[in-house]
């Protein structure tokens, strides 16, 4: 098995020192030119020597894979060995319904995985279809793929990054990053060399990587690696080496499956031990009708069909399932590692604290993303716009955000923005205070533009008013606007000199430190007014120098990416069905903080609480001290496996994180035996999607995310992971109660033809209590139907109030289940058929009654035999609705009675058709005792009934005992509506 993090991290090529080193240099190793580029002999040598810039291992969909995948389990094995055998004895009727499961089976399974697959096949797309390349002093525009290292390109605003590049030359460039290191705010990039081999890569602030996207500004760079070389390259390298692993349910399945194959050639090895090795035809049918009766033919149909409604339940809840297994993953989960932005948070910036001179508080911005409508409150007491605009120092701070500012919004609510998204922010937040652009320039226009600068990290703007020569400055920028503040403008419009004011600077400093603590980006807002005749010359004239300087401080603007609404209640559901929550995000810690608190995923534990924090201690064992749970990547990567597993709790938190960084948290929560599920949108998280016990992976995210996952959300919202855990949870809940239902029916028949061996013919032949035929109406006519009823059971109440189970399938309980409701049904319809020999019928057995259709000698044989097959039928049906709650007692609404007796309408058609289909197969000549070998009742359905009840007595019984001695972790009383 390969390690992905040794993929990731080792071993280190070239590339890898590429931001320590000058272009020059970089340059000079791949023998380039800055100018001229490559010429075109060369680059053709070096796409023969390195191959096309393309990851490997993404091709078409192979639907010969899916249908192997759909095939390749032990209950398929189990049933294609039966199948041959019967053919072989020439049992032509048992060998045609096994291959129509067979091929039912699969072909449900099949369609179901490949339609997904063919979806996400539709989604993907070429990351960069060209590239601007300069080749002998030219540029050109080629394919993405025929880019080679030492190739100069050229790129602006919008492009898609083709390669890894070396910066060489920026203006004002800064790229969005977010799909490789999660940061919510694109970088900034700087030509100089960073000196250190540990720097992140998103600190890397003069490279730029494959698939990210040019946000502002332009740049030239060199092309240092391509193709699998590149940093999304090695991600999808690690991920193609990573083996998928069998699911709990598929390996419990298997083992089932296994070992009732042994179970099933023990009997046949009995059956032919009591007929002294006879091998003839009539005990060779018997031992596969007892072998028939161990395995259930119509578990793999409904777990698949099940399975494939809860898919179309999710997709409706905007979840693309690729894999059918995944539901039933969800149900293990303990631990989900989430990425914070837009999965957590909306992936929006947007204005939430404004700060002015004058005032006691921050005035805080409501809204949701885009949307321009929003509320101003302050100390949680609510402000009017209209009497915040009266403020003319706020005033004129929403002006300077609507105006020097170059996005543009069409729609918001509909998402039709474009712009950088800090500006978009501003932007929305001006037409939130009724502000926006649109309505400013009717009075003011733009005349000259300073752009955003990483050198001067300011933006200002001037704008040409109504009155003449009256010329308005607009800046805003980093906390080095404040140096160039002279004045501040108080409530009523007046300024005041604060250039000697130092407490008031200091005030400003402390402030922003604040703002910063809560995870906001914070931008200085400042203005002037001035003239052509005080500067001297045309404003066309005017340097940044003559603009910024002199400037009347406005106020402080706070700037986040907000938390989804659903995301603190869906954290909060979390929490009380036993799931502990991290977030793993690219983002500075100060920000990952504040977006945990407000989540949820961070709470300072009680002092009752503290104590049960301890691993391995019972009680809330999610919530663990604040500090103790957040870490950033550099003071998480460097502990040893055996430092993290000697922490008391994982970290909650952990900012900055690498893809290797994601990967070593999955690993340890696999060795502290946790059941991990990775949500994420970016290439950086591909790595721990792959590796996770679930991979869910977010719709709008990078296609190698997609195909890395067994879920996509395509709302990207962290709240379907809950509505997925919750379903996923009901299906392992339904499976169990069918698996009861069924192989307590195997067991039952099995009771019934173990304990027919011991009646014997005239000829010491066994007779058969059910015939094989029988058998199989009873396991595929009346039992799967309502099995498959008992797989749509809505969920119950306590689904998410309840810790993640762990155990597997086959617990204790689910054993004794099948145990003992398969010896009530095998026993008391055994009793039925000693009973209509016996006490009511003259004992005899006629002879050769498994075979003959002679009524003569086996009516008594043939009238037992219905008698069992009516009892058992009954039985079997009624059981389902016992099994729709396998402790609540059929009289309480959670067990399935009362309100809810009709609620199942799959179950009620089933049971009814289930009861009333067998009775035809009595009385129809031929049929009854041609194919059936049985007879129709008359007194014996007195006796159908009597088994009814007593079923029904024993069942309540033994629930009651299970209730008494077996702790139920909640309340069995009401329904999840």
């Amino acid at each position: 098995m390969v390690d992905i993090r040794e993929l990731m991290e080792v071993p280190c090529d070239e590339s890898c020192s590429n931001h320590s080193k000058s272009f020059e240099e970089v340059i000079k190793v791949l023998d380039s030119n800055s100018e001229l580029g490559l010429s075109n002999a060369k680059a053709e040598r070096l796409l023969k020597q390195y191959g096309r810039n393309e990851l490997k291992g993404q091709g078409a969909v192979n639907p010969w894979k899916i249908l192997l995948a759909q095939v390749a389990n032990g209950l398929t094995a189990v049933l294609t060995i039966a199948m041959v055998v019967s053919f072989a004895v020439k049992d032509y009727g048992e060998g045609g319904v096994l291959v129509l499961v067979i091929a039912f089976n699969t072909i449900v399974g099949f369609m179901q995985e490949y339609r997904a697959e063919k979806t996400m096949d539709a989604l993907r797309k070429m990351a960069s279809p060209s590239a601007k390349v300069i080749r002998e002093g030219i540029q050109q525009r080629i394919s993405s793929t025929d880019v080679v290292p030492g190739d100069v390109l050229t790129f602006e605003v919008g492009d898609i990054i083709p390669a890894d590049c070396r910066l060489m030359e920026v203006l004002n460039l800064e790229v969005d990053e977010a799909l490789l290191t999660g940061e919510s705010v694109p970088s900034i990039k700087l030509v100089e060399p960073i000196l250190g081999k540990d720097v992140s890569i998103g600190d890397r602030i003069n490279m730029v990587y494959s698939s990210t996207t040019v946000a502002k500004g332009r740049g030239r760079a060199i092309v240092a690696s391509t193709g699998m070389s590149t940093e999304i390259g090695k991600i999808s390298n690690a991920i193609n080496e990573t083996p998928a692993q069998l699911t709990l349910l598929q390996r419990r399945l298997n083992m089932m499956a296994y070992v009732l194959m042994v179970i099933a050639l023990i009997l046949a090895l009995i059956v032919f031990a009591v007929n002294k090795f006879d091998f003839n035809t009539e005990i060779i049918i018997y031992a596969i009708a007892l072998a028939i009766g161990v395995i259930p033919e119509g578990l793999i149909a409904v777990i698949t069909i099940v399975q494939a409604l809860g898919v179309r339940r999710m997709a409706k809840q905007h979840a693309l399932v690729r894999k059918l297994v995944a539901l039933e993953s969800l149900q293990a989960v303990t631990n989900i590692c989430s990425d914070k932005t837009g999965t957590l948070t909306q992936g929006k910036m947007v204005v939430t604290n404004v700060w002015f001179p004058g005032h006691d508080s921050e005035y805080i911005i409501s809204g949701q993303g885009y949307e321009t409508k929003g509320d101003i409150s302050a100390q949680g007491r609510a402000i009017a716009t209209e009497t915040a605009l009266e403020d003319l120092n706020f005033r004129k701070l929403v002006e300077c955000c609507a105006l020097c500012n170059t996005a543009n919004i069409v729609e918001a609510s509909e998402g039709n923005v474009w712009g950088d998204p800090t500006e978009i922010a501003l932007q929305v937040f001006a037409y939130k205070m009724q502000m926006g652009k649109p309505i400013l320039r009717k009075t003011k226009k733009p005349v000259e533009e300073f752009p955003f600068s990483s050198d001067t990290k300011r933006m200002s703007m001037v704008y040409l008013t109504k009155l003449e020569d009256v010329l308005e400055v607009y800046s805003k920028g980093a906390e080095v606007v404040l140096t160039i503040c002279d004045d501040v403008m108080e409530r009523t419009g007046n300024l005041r000199n604060i250039s000697e004011d130092g407490e008031f600077m200091k005030n400003v400093t402390v402030q922003q430190e604040e703002m910063a603590k809560q995870g906001l980006r914070v931008l200085v807002i400042a203005y002037r007014q001035e003239s052509e005749r005080a500067i001297g010359k045309p404003v066309c004239k005017w340097k940044r120098e003559d603009v910024e300087s002199n400037l009347t401080f406005l106020g402080l603007v706070g700037i986040r990416d907000t938390p989804r609404i659903e995301s603190k209640e869906s954290v909060s559901q979390c929490h009380q069905a036993g799931i502990t929550v991290h977030m793993l995000t690219g983002d500075h810690k100060a920000t990952a903080l504040s977006i945990a608190r407000e989540v949820g995923i961070l709470e300072p534990l009680s002092a009752s609480k503290r104590s049960t924090s301890k691993r391995g201690v019972k009680g809330d064992a999610h919530v663990v001290p604040m500090s103790s749970s957040v870490m950033t990547a550099t003071e998480f990567d460097p502990l040893s496996e055996k430092e993290v597993d000697a922490l008391d709790e994982l970290p909650l938190v952990i900012a900055r994180c690498t893809p290797s960084t994601k990967v070593r948290m999955i690993d340890a929560l696999h060795r502290r035996k946790k059941y991990a599920a990775m949500t994420g949108d970016g290439v950086n998280d591909a790595p721990s999607l792959k590796k996770a016990d679930v991979g869910i992976a977010m719709g709008a995210g990078s296609d190698v995310a997609k195909t890395s996952s067994e879920i996509v959300l395509t709302d990207n919202n962290f709240a379907t992971i809950v509505q997925a855990v919750a379903e996923g949870r009901r299906i392992f809940s339904n499976i169990k109660k069918f698996v009861v239902h069924l192989l307590s029916t195997n067991v039952g028949q099995v009771i019934v033809l173990l304990g027919g061996l011991a009646f014997k013919d005239g000829s010491g032949m066994s007779v058969f209590p059910l015939s094989p035929v029988q058998i199989l109406f009873l396991n595929l006519i009346t039992g799967t139907p309502p099995a498959m009823a008992l797989g749509i059971e809505r969920a119950s109440s306590t689904v998410m109030q309840v810790r993640p189970y762990l155990k597997g399938l086959f617990t204790n309980e689910l054993i004794a289940d099948i145990l003992v409701y398969g010896t009530f049904t095998g026993v008391l319809a055994l009793l039925n058929w000693v009973l209509v020999i016996y006490a009511f019928g003259n004992g005899d057995l006629g002879s050769q009654c498994n075979t003959s259709s002679n009524l003569g000698a086996c009516v008594t044989v043939f009238r037992a035999r219905a008698t069992v097959q009516m009892a058992f039928t009954w039985m079997i049906l009624f059981h389902a609705y016992n099994c729709r709650h396998l402790r609540a007692s059929l009289f309480t609404t959670e067990g399935g009675g009362r309100s809810r007796f009709f609620a199942n309408k799959l179950m009620v058609a089933s049971v009814f058709l289930g009861a009333v289909v067998p009775v035809p197969t009595l009385y129809i000549p031929v049929l009854n005792t041609g194919i059936f070998k049985q007879e129709g009742l008359t007194w014996e359905w007195i006796l159908v009934g009597i088994t009814m009840v007593v079923f029904f007595l024993l069942s309540e019984f033994y629930k009651l005992l299970k209730r008494r001695f077996i702790t139920t972790p909640y309340t069995m009383t009401r329904v999840r509506k």
